[in-house]
């Protein structure tokens, strides 16, 4: 929990005006928590209508926010954040609705994306993690096949309530660094990164469904929970795996161990968060998610 309430001080403490700013068109009002974001943080958006609505859909950078009802009448929320890529700059959430009578309704609200530069990693790993040899080349292609397939699918919301850190150990501000591996420049880290030893407990840091349970290439022991609306949890280098495929799973249930199996240099556990077609910091979403209240589904066993 100290780990927790940290890592939610640092990055609200870091972002500028934070409170919540509502912007008024006509019948709907447009929420935004934290209005300056950093390319790959989430921040909350919460649309309020002044009549029931059939239907509500949202655009945020040139993609889709999905929304689900919250317990207040006529109120939805829905997760924005920046990818990677995204230039400093404002930005606009637009949102639509549609009321029972046919009668469309819209509001907006403007989001500003500051510079960021990420550090830079150097690592040392086994040559044919740099350089597969030819013969994994189609177990590659099968893992990136895989991985692509299950995030291309777009499932009813299973994840309720904040979101927690999956192992007991220090996080690392990893997400968006520039990774050099054997001297070769290898993309940007994808993920928060923890100093778990192995055998280290590795938990859901939400509800969802076990889409991936096996062995990748680069990975390792890799589990991916399918945490519903197109958000995806990838927890890789485990040791050990205790759960099925297709299994349900509630926030803290034991997945599995870290471990250092994959393309690593020492035990650690790589926490990627899927969020639509890109990965954003799993730490920020903990941070935007830290003040929900709804209770984590439970699953018969």
């Amino acid at each position: 929990m100290r780990h927790i309430a940290l890592i939610v001080a640092l990055i609200v403490g870091a972002s500028v005006g934070s409170t919540a700013r509502q912007i008024d068109a006509g019948r709907l009002a447009v929420l935004v928590a934290t209005r300056t974001l950093q390319p790959g943080a989430v921040t909350v958006v919460t649309m309020r209508a002044s009549q029931p609505l059939a239907t509500i859909d949202g655009k945020a950078f040139q993609r889709p926010v999905r929304f689900w009802p919250t317990t207040q009448a006529l109120e939805w929320q829905g997760l924005v954040a920046p990818n990677l890529e995204a230039k400093p700059g404002t930005y606009q959430i637009v949102v639509r609705g549609m009321g029972a009578d046919g009668s469309v309704v819209s509001g907006q609200a403007s989001v500003i994306v500051l510079a960021k530069r990420f550090e830079t990693r150097r690592l040392t790993v086994e040559p044919q993690f740099v350089n597969p040899p030819a013969a994994e080349a189609e177990r590659i292609a099968r893992d990136a096949k895989l991985l692509a397939s299950v995030f291309s699918k777009m499932t009813d919301r299973i994840w309720r309530g904040p979101f927690e850190l999956p192992v007991s150990a220090e996080a690392t501000s990893s997400f968006g660094r520039l990774t050099v591996l054997n001297g070769e420049s290898r993309g940007r880290h994808q993920g928060a990164d923890f100093r778990a030893s192995s055998g280290s407990p590795v938990r859901a840091p939400n509800a969802g469904r076990v889409a991936i349970a096996e062995d990748l290439y680069f990975s390792g022991n890799t589990v991916v929970l399918d945490h519903g609306l197109g958000m995806f949890s990838l927890l890789a280098h485990l040791s050990r795996i205790d759960v099925n495929l297709g299994a349900s799973v509630a926030r803290g249930d034991l997945l599995g161990q870290s471990g250092a199996t994959g393309r690593v240099t020492g035990p650690h556990l790589h926490w990627a968060l899927r969020l639509g077609e890109f990965s954003v910091d799993p730490l920020s979403l903990v941070a935007a998610l830290s003040t929900q209240t709804e209770s984590s589904p439970s699953f018969s066993r």
